[in-house]
């Protein structure tokens, strides 16, 4: 089987999903949706440092991925978007978990 992330076609699914969590902000976006459903610029406020143009290229990253779904409405003469995890990204959450939890014994930080 092949996964393709960003155009590139990886045989393995650990690489493959580790291609998309090590992404610069893209676990920091996950963790900031795993209880909210956030418009753009509330996201863009919890996700400080990041800017507007990477944001919206890692959001494009985790939509077409299938872990953040964007839903749009339309209000009257303007559309909002609101942005949360699917299923799937939902499921991501226990594995974020486990590495965080794993980082923190196994790993030295400089703090």
């Amino acid at each position: 089987m092949h996964y393709n992330i960003d155009e590139i076609i990886y045989e393995c699914p650990v690489e493959a999903l580790s291609n998309i969590l090590g992404k610069k902000w893209v676990a920091t976006i996950i963790w900031e949706l795993q209880e909210n459903r956030m418009r753009f610029g509330e996201l863009q406020r919890a996700v400080e440092g990041c800017t507007k143009k990477m944001l919206i290229q890692q959001l494009d990253l985790l939509i077409n991925n299938d872990i953040v779904i964007n839903e749009k409405k339309a209000i009257n003469n303007s559309v909002e978007s609101t942005y949360y995890l699917s299923e799937a990204g939902l499921k991501l959450l226990p594995i974020m978990e486990t590495m965080i939890s794993w980082s923190n014994k196994n790993l030295s930080c400089d703090k």
